[in-house]
Formats: structure tokens, sequence, C-alpha cells
């Protein structure tokens, strides 16, 4: 159908659930809404089409002003795109819902996607694929790289396990790159253009990367469908809502402005950044104590390292000014490295003696403090479990214990 005489509009409302799967350098962002040229003169046409079941059907309905307004943007979102952004009842369900019940979602996504958009729209664009393809994060993970679903799909983009090896996504005890931003990101874009290379069609990629794209040919074969909003009624609930989801974030995300949505402050601030490979296996705790860095910053920057400890060798991005004083300081570092180890220097945690009572067993004693039994046999070089009455154990224990 052509895109500049058909409107979608919102006609009935149907309670569907509505959900995010729910955690570079910064770059000013033109704000999406000046990329839509809003000087057209567009008015809706009378005819406007509403989605039932499997066919559309033309019926007369008066818009209200809210109507107007979001119509007129939704086209000129639609003619600005290679992507189909339909306005309808189901869209405007969303739509709705975004800019109410979910609103402080929409603040939190404006706030944190300059973390992310820049570095997400260049590689969108080396692949030429459609730039508001980043909306679609938000979506699989509300922008938070280190996100999981009950499936144990992972990352911004929420690749399972399979598919995130058969696209160069490393997973090991101690890293995985599907929770690495860029690289996950990349893998995103070189499935999306084999799913377009299938499908032809952006809506059917949609739906392919949330279904799987053997799930959506079986169903376009059963049915002898081929457009997204005809195959629709045939689909899980999950994939119905997942093509309309990622067009009302996008008009949100685009017309935020103008609907008054205020953007929160994420309170990371990194201009610059480097990267360092140390020499031994270094915790986060302890590069944060000694070089007065947030913990905070270090799994935003490095979301791919799994326990918030860096493998010796392995590089991490820091910000600048951090990196700096650590070539300054590397050696110094290693000492107080060694010294942590062995209880010379005490970082987040106090020593205690504790007296053997009656009825103490090293299992017990490990469960009331939140120690391992072999920590507690290694600092006070026990060769076996056997304690007797009155004995002092050394025990280091968290501070906040």
């Amino acid at each position: 159908m052509n895109k500049q005489i058909i409107f979608f509009l919102l006609s009935v409302f149907s309670f569907m659930q509505i959900s995010a799967q729910t955690d570079t350098i910064i770059i000013n962002v033109i704000p999406d809404s000046t990329l839509v040229d809003f000087s057209k003169t567009i008015e809706p046409p009378s005819q406007v089409v509403i989605i039932k079941e499997v066919s559309p059907t033309v019926i007369d309905k008066s818009l209200s002003e809210k109507e107007k307004i979001i119509a007129k943007r939704m086209y000129l979102l639609d003619q600005s795109s290679p992507m189909d952004f339909t306005f309808n009842d189901i869209t405007s369900f969303y739509i709705d819902r975004y800019l109410t019940r979910d609103v402080k979602l929409v603040s939190r996504m404006l706030g944190i996607s300059s973390l992310y958009f820049p570095m997400m729209e260049q590689q969108l664009d080396r692949f030429q694929i459609p730039l508001e393809l980043k909306y679609l994060a938000i979506v699989e993970s509300a922008l938070n790289p280190k996100a999981r679903s009950r499936s144990g799909a992972t990352g911004l983009w929420q690749f399972m396990y399979a598919t995130g090896k058969e696209y160069n996504l490393n997973v090991t005890s101690y890293i995985d790159e599907r929770q690495n931003p860029l690289k996950s990101t990349i893998a995103a874009c070189e499935y999306f253009k084999v799913l377009y290379s299938i499908f032809g069609d952006w809506n059917l990629v949609l739906a392919a990367y949330n279904g799987g794209p053997g799930y959506l040919k079986r169903v376009m074969a059963k049915t002898e469908l081929s457009d997204y909003w005809d195959l629709r009624p045939h689909l899980r609930k999950e994939t119905q809502g997942y093509v309309p989801k990622f067009i009302a974030l996008t008009y949100v995300m685009t017309f935020y402005k103008e609907h008054n949505i205020e953007v929160f402050d994420s309170n990371i601030k990194i201009n610059e950044r480097d990267t360092f490979s140390f020499q031994q296996q270094v915790p986060y705790y302890l590069l944060s104590d000694m070089f007065c860095v947030d913990v905070e910053i270090l799994n935003y920057l490095n979301p791919s390292f799994k326990s918030e400890l860096l493998p010796k060798g392995d590089v991490i991005c820091l910000p600048k000014e951090v990196t700096m004083d650590i070539v300054v300081n590397e050696n110094h570092f290693y000492d107080y490295l060694l010294k942590v180890e062995s209880k010379e220097i005490l970082v987040n945690e106090i020593r205690l003696v504790y007296i053997v009572k009656k009825g103490d067993y090293l299992g017990k004693i490990s469960k009331q403090y939140k120690l391992s039994i072999s920590e507690i046999k290694k600092w006070n070089k026990l060769h076996s479990d056997n304690l007797s009455i009155g004995d002092k154990l050394i025990l280091y224990i968290s501070d906040e214990n």
C-alpha cells in the first residue's frame, strides 16, 4: 500500500503484556526529532486503516487532536526511514503505554542511550542497516549489557549461546563477549544482514530476530502470508508484540521532547578512555581502591567480564586519566596486590579473633561470617577440620558484617 495515503489509527485498546528484558567515545548526538522535516504540511486522510485479525478494513473515523498530531509525526518518521512505521490500533496502544505507565523507562533510556547509541549508529551505518534498529536494543535489554533472560539470552542484543558462538562471540568462565557492547553490536548487524537477505522486509526481520528465522518461515509457509500485519495473528504472543513495541519506542524516543519527557541523568561522564593489560589477575575492588575509580564505571566500560575480576593479560578499558596513573604506578600496584593477598593490607575487611565455643565447627563458623572453610583453614594453617573449645581462629570478614 502507498504509505503517503494510509494511516493506521487506534480504535480498540486491548490489554497486552508489555515488557523489556531487563544494565565508546561519547559523541554529541543530534536529537532524532531534528532529522524529521516538520515543514511539510500533512493532512491525515478521513479514511483510516484499522488492523483487525487478518485483513485490514477501511472505515470512517474522526481523529482526536492528539491522534492527528501523532499520526502526522508517524507519517514523517515513516517517510524518513526504509523501515515501516505503521500507526494502527496496536502500535498506538504501545505508544500510549510508553507515554504513561512506562514513561520512567523511556526517561532512563534517553539518559543511557548516549553511552551506546553513537557506537551502534556507527556500526549500523557501516553495515548499511537502518539506524533506527538501535532502538531494538531497548526492547531486548533496556540497554543493560549484562541483562540475562530466563532462557539464557544475554547482553544488549540478547544473544543465545549458540547464536553468539555462530557470530564469533566468545564465552568462557571469565568473559562473555555477548555482553561486550561493540562486539555484540557487530554480531547483531551481521545477523540483521543475514535475516534481511532471507526475508527482504524489515518487519519480518524483526519478527525473525525474536522468534527465529526457522519458526517464521514455517508460519509463513503454513499461512501463505508474507506481510507482517497479516501474519501477526498467527504468531506467538511475544512475537505479536515485538514489532509494535519497536515501532512505539522509536516514536517515543524520537519525539520525547514534544511529549515533555525528561532525560534521566546516568551520572556516568567519561569523555576519553584508554586500555591497559595487567600482568596479574586484578579484582575490581582493588583497582577501585588503589586508583579511585568507581566499580560502577569499571562495570560500564567492561561489561563482558563476568565476576568483577580481570584475568591476567586481558585488556581492560579505563578512563584515560586512570590509565595514565596506572602507567606511572604499575610496579607499586603489583606490590600492593601481594600485600593484600598476604593480609598485610586489609581492604574492605577487618581482622577478627574468634574463640571456639562448644558446638562450633568450621561449617557453622564459615556460614556465620560468610566465609569459605578453605579460607579459614588457610589463614589459620589448619590441616584438618578438627577444632577444640578455646581455640583462637583468625578471620578476615567484610567490614559490612
